[in-house]
């Protein structure tokens, strides 16, 4: 477990993260509400994207700064670090970045010499991306997504250096952290959160002879710049990833961002995946790209070579992880008892929170509501098939159809009264297609509320 001293550390680590969790949860003092903030993504909902800066290079660098112009785009920086809102400019900062423990607002990373960037020097630089600190040493709070550009070799460091030092320097002072982020000391929590979560002199991403280039590069760009992981992959308390759970998916701005491993993607060709990138176009044809993916698009994975795109794809398909909402598989006849068990693994984390406006369980005039639109046949076609903000089977891929016509009818059992239920099974009878036959097959023969 190491030294007396680093186990100190890390308890200390644990119960400041616990202790300070449901405070950093809470409005910060001197705010505006919650309902004024602008979020992270609504530069989006405001039809807003930030416009990229023209690039001064220094005598001799101006292939540099290109590759750096690229790698930025690649990484996506200007999508934290500029306030559509407030036309301060690109990398001028002062975004607010909701987050789970509370608001951030992105610095100033343009070369202004007082409130940017200007006076770093290319080891300053370096030494934030690779080992998450500021040029005085203190550590950056992990919203700064370090712990991935750090797996980026030294050259493209030095050139995203090289393009940030030749972009237009703006004047615009930083806004100050908040209680608790802003309370002298509070950093001192992240030496305990580096040792559990950030292990810097293992980021580098080793070469794998036994895989192709293609496959080498996808694996550099979704690991390190396009910090894919950061909104596919779900994360602990503490705000880490899970790493046996690599890009099988999780929650952002209350959006979901699907599975992308091998499961996730199994049926899907490669150039599906690009399409996603390229064309905004979901795969399967399940319509454009909304919420936070679609602010990616625009403002950084457009911009990739189609190479880069593909190598994308190429690693991804191949990626294995353990699937964190995975039922053993189960042909059997739906049934409220199987319905439980799915609700409860694979639906619970929308449907009792409201996540991307999932009709909450028992809110009976929600669900009469959908019911009586869709009828019960499109209620499960919905759910099999994907509707709006909601992935096919919840995002559940070793779920069967029959599992999650099972967590259909458990939700309407658990949510309409007994008269909603009747009046509703009397249209849905009347207008399905097996209303001859005498009996709708599909429905869960436990069903008590539905008979």
């Amino acid at each position: 477990m190491g030294s007396l001293s680093q186990r100190i550390s890390i308890a200390f680590t644990l119960v400041t993260l616990v202790s300070l969790g449901q405070v950093y949860a809470e409005p910060l003092n001197g705010s505006v509400s919650s309902s004024d903030k602008p979020s992270g993504h609504e530069q989006l909902i405001d039809g807003y994207y930030p416009a990229y800066p023209p690039t001064t290079p220094a005598a001799g660098q101006e292939d540099l700064v290109k590759r750096g112009e690229y790698l930025a785009k690649m990484g996506d920086c200007i999508a934290c670090h500029t306030d559509g809102r407030s036309n301060k400019g690109p990398y001028a900062g002062g975004l607010a970045i909701e987050t789970p423990f509370g608001t951030f607002y992105s610095p100033n990373i343009t070369p202004d010499k007082e409130t940017g960037i200007g006076k770093w020097t290319e080891q300053d630089f370096i030494r934030a991306l690779k080992e998450g600190r500021d040029p005085q040493g203190r550590n950056y709070f992990p919203v700064f997504p370090y712990i991935y550009f750090s797996k980026i070799s030294d050259d493209d460091a030095r050139a995203l250096y090289a393009y940030f030092m030749s972009i237009p320097a703006i004047h615009q002072e930083n806004t100050p952290l908040g209680f608790p982020f802003g309370v002298p000391g509070a950093r001192l929590s992240l030496w305990g959160w580096n040792m559990l979560f950030f292990f810097p002199d293992n980021s580098p991403i080793e070469y794998r002879n036994d895989q192709t280039p293609e496959w080498n590069r996808g694996k550099y760009i979704v690991d390190g710049l396009g910090h894919c992981s950061m909104c596919h992959t779900p994360l602990n308390l503490a705000g880490s990833p899970k790493q046996r759970y690599y890009l099988t998916g999780g929650f952002i701005d209350g959006f979901w961002a699907p599975n992308i491993t091998k499961w996730g993607l199994e049926s899907a060709t490669h150039e599906e995946v690009v399409d996603v990138f390229k064309k905004d176009k979901l795969i399967n044809n399940a319509g454009p790209v909304a919420g936070p993916m679609a602010e990616v698009n625009h403002d950084s994975l457009k911009y990739l070579t189609d190479a880069d795109m593909m190598a994308i794809a190429t690693y991804i398909k191949t990626v294995e992880s353990e699937e964190p909402l995975g039922l053993p598989p189960s042909n059997a006849k739906p049934s409220l008892a199987r319905g439980r068990l799915v609700y409860t693994t694979a639906c619970v984390i929308c449907h009792q929170n409201g996540e991307m406006s999932a009709p909450l369980i028992g809110d009976a005039s929600n669900w009469y509501m959908r019911l009586n639109d869709s009828g019960l046949e499109g209620l499960y076609r919905h759910a099999i098939d994907g509707f709006n903000s909601m992935p096919p089977k919840g995002a559940c891929v070793t779920c069967s159809d029959n599992d999650i016509i099972s967590a259909v009818d458990y939700l309407l059992d658990e949510s309409l009264t007994r008269a909603q239920a009747r009046q509703i099974q009397t249209k849905s009878s009347e207008n399905s297609p097996h209303h001859d036959e005498g009996k709708n097959p599909t429905k869960s023969e436990e069903s008590s509320s539905l008979k």
